[in-house]
């Protein structure tokens, strides 16, 4: 049982404890970054109280080409902790409900079903499947010694 889940991590790259939170109707309190900003709002409502970071840089390396990592202040976290310890039960229940349709609408797997074989098909419909592909050269890699 939790009234809220919180995630501030400064390099979230989608933050499945958050997903699933709001498919059981709990709020969430998120650093906006990486997916969370998804999982958040629809748009118009939000589901919980997002934190604006103060510091976004944007990082790289031959592993991972790069990543965000947006950092939130105490201040920020401190007065989102507040509001949520205020919120009143009528708005606390509004945001569960909507955050739970939300995770419903947006990521069932029927959506998520349709999505990648439209994925797939644009793909092999632009650049041909493994066998018949397009803009491919062949490499051979040959031993000089």
């Amino acid at each position: 049982m939790a009234d809220y889940t919180i995630n501030i991590s400064d390099a979230e790259g989608f933050g499945l404890s958050t997903l699933e939170s709001l498919s059981c109707g709990t709020p969430i309190i998120v650093n906006m970054t990486g997916g969370l900003q998804e999982q958040i709002t629809d748009g118009r409502n939000f589901f919980g109280f997002p934190i604006e970071p103060c510091s976004k840089t944007v990082i790289g390396s031959l592993q991972v080409p790069y990543i965000y990592e947006d950092r939130i202040s105490q201040r920020d976290f401190e007065k989102a902790l507040t509001k949520a310890l205020k919120n009143p039960v009528k708005k606390y229940k509004q945001m569960s409900s909507q955050g739970r349709r939300h995770v419903l609408k947006s990521y069932n797997f029927d959506t998520f079903e349709k999505s990648w074989v439209e994925l797939m098909d644009t793909i092999i419909e632009k650049h041909g499947s493994w066998d018949t592909r397009n803009g491919y050269q062949r490499w051979h890699l040959m031993e000089v010694a």
